[in-house]
């Protein structure tokens, strides 16, 4: 079987199209589990705001950006942050995470994170 260019193209629309089920948003926390597979939500989400603007589309590749203001991020020791379809913090899901080393926000900085995600087209059996 091979997954072509042009289906890895229509997923990367899909996952920030605006029908059905979509990344929608940003969550970040203080957690410090290893990144995996299995995830469904960050170990320690803080807050969760709806990702900023539209996702853009490039070849197989859809971007998205995260904004954060500085009375948002205030006190926060950031060491994860991940995308959701659900701008709810309740709500599990987790499509995309990554841990970092921590970043001390004394309310004096904002946050602005862009993730891309490509799509790979590929022959397999």
């Amino acid at each position: 079987m091979v997954f072509t260019n042009v289906g890895a193209e229509e997923i990367a629309v899909l996952l920030g199209s605006d029908t059905g089920t979509y990344i929608k948003a940003y969550g970040i926390g203080i957690g410090s589990a290893t990144d995996s597979i299995t995830s469904t939500v960050l170990e320690s989400e803080s807050q969760r705001r709806a990702i900023t603007g539209n996702p853009t589309f490039s070849s197989q590749i859809t971007t998205f950006q995260g904004d954060f203001n500085s009375v948002q991020m205030s006190g926060t020791d950031l060491t994860e942050f991940g995308l959701f379809p659900d701008v709810d913090a309740d709500a599990g899901s987790l499509w995309f995470k990554q841990t970092i080393g921590s970043i001390g926000f004394d309310g004096t900085n904002e946050l602005q994170i862009s993730t891309a995600i490509r799509v790979i087209a590929e022959s397999g059996t």
